[in-house]
């Protein structure tokens, strides 16, 4: 007797029943647009759209003019937690929440550019269930990482049940890409304190005018600079000011190598075979603290803060906002200046301020109140310059560009 086989999948009460779509269409609401459109550094065709309805039917609207256009999806829907937040009702259903979750996805799919990728963050609830959920709509071959990301301090209300479970800190985000072995773009990031300790305590010297040719520098002991620049000199001063200026700050060291060679000048820079530079100096190599402090990302992530979290963008959104520097991360990992984000659960518009920040064009999808009272009025202040907050600073962020806003009609028949 043959057997059939029969594809690994998820089941759930009604899977098969689906939310109906009916046609609709974006209707520009011009006294809520804010900026020149399609000016600045985001500019582009109907680049930058703030949504104000049901993302489930705005992502099929979106369709007809963005299908396989968006290179980064980043979504934080409701983690389906059994907590009615503020702003949204998180306690649905488990089979309806995979539902919505699976409805939405499967939207969002052909939105993606071939080298797309989405970024889907959720708690330990549903992450098993997400996971293949994903499997099934976007194919198990083109899962890219499942990352860790520390969210919480052990501190505050979690510590009230320590004595039934470990406090929880850490939230995931399954990466998957529109087709299998999708690239990324390779991330440096410093080093943990203490694994840099081992180095900074070797540093100790500075060039005073590394734009100068070698031969000119001058090198003076680091406290010694910070003392004449009026600057503090305790430990964690001298720490931060070593990665502040990582790329003058120096050490000098034998190198058996370069000792062999014969230079007509006291200072020489040598090319090895495989590329590499090496500064002579005064007999010694010069070794520069910028080479030594910075590792590539991984898919554990506990460097991102969330102190004062409920302070940036200048919205209070409790519980459910995303840091500005995590959101920098997943764009820059998936995407170039000009490529296209999408935000379906846009909440307080961290994606959309941070995609705008970055130079990216941007479409953020949120049905509740608060993209009017929350999204809208910090992604005002983001155009106009008035957001000094989040990655403003580190990006070098001071206003610029635009943005249409729009609700969700229902098409009539041709």
């Amino acid at each position: 007797m043959q057997r059939r086989s029969k594809p690994l999948e998820l089941t759930w009460i009604d899977k098969d029943e689906r939310e109906p779509v009916e046609p609709h269409t974006l209707v520009e609401r011009p006294e809520s647009s804010c900026g020149t459109p399609d000016s600045g550094p985001t500019s582009g065709p109907r680049a930058n759209m703030l949504i104000h309805g049901d993302n489930l039917l705005a992502l099929a609207a979106l369709e007809r003019d963005f299908a396989g256009k968006v290179k980064c999806i980043y979504i934080d829907p409701p983690y389906n937690t059994g907590s009615d937040f503020e702003h949204y009702s998180d306690g649905v259903q488990h089979s309806a929440w995979l539902s919505m979750m699976r409805d939405r996805l499967e939207r969002m799919k052909p939105l993606l550019h071939e080298d797309g990728i989405i970024f889907v963050q959720i708690d330990d609830r549903e992450l098993a269930y997400l996971h293949v959920l994903m499997d099934e709509v976007f194919g198990r071959p083109n899962r890219v990482n499942l990352i860790t990301v520390k969210m919480s301090e052990v501190s505050g209300v979690k510590m009230k049940h320590v004595d039934k479970r470990l406090p929880k800190l850490k939230e995931f985000i399954l990466v998957y890409g529109k087709r299998p072995n999708v690239s990324i773009h390779p991330i440096r990031v410093t080093k943990p304190p203490e694994r840099l300790a081992k180095y900074l305590k070797y540093y100790t010297s500075i060039i005073e005018n590394p734009d100068d040719a070698p031969e000119s520098w001058r090198i003076v002991r680091i406290k010694t600079f910070m003392k004449e620049a009026g600057l503090k000199t305790d430990a964690a001063s001298v720490q931060a000011f070593q990665l502040q200026e990582r790329h003058r700050v120096v050490y000098r060291t034998n190198n058996r190598m370069l000792a062999r060679l014969s230079f007509p000048t006291t200072t020489a820079k040598v090319i090895s075979p495989k590329g590499l530079t090496y500064i002579w100096w005064e007999g010694k190599q010069m070794l520069f603290l910028s080479d030594h402090c910075e590792e590539y990302l991984g898919d554990l992530w506990t460097d991102i803060s969330t102190i004062n979290l409920n302070k940036e963008g200048g919205v209070a959104f409790r519980y459910s906002k995303k840091p500005e520097a995590l959101i920098r991360r997943v764009i820059e990992l998936s995407t170039q200046p000009g490529d296209l984000v999408l935000d379906a659960f846009a909440g307080s518009g961290t994606t959309a301020a941070v995609a705008h920040k970055l130079g990216r064009r941007w479409i953020a999808i949120e049905r509740g109140d608060h993209c009017i009272s929350h999204a809208l009025p910090r992604l005002q202040k983001v155009v106009s310059g008035a957001d000094p907050g989040g990655i403003s600073t580190a990006v070098g962020w001071s206003g610029g560009g635009a943005f249409r806003c729009y609700t969700l009609a229902l098409r009539k028949p041709q």
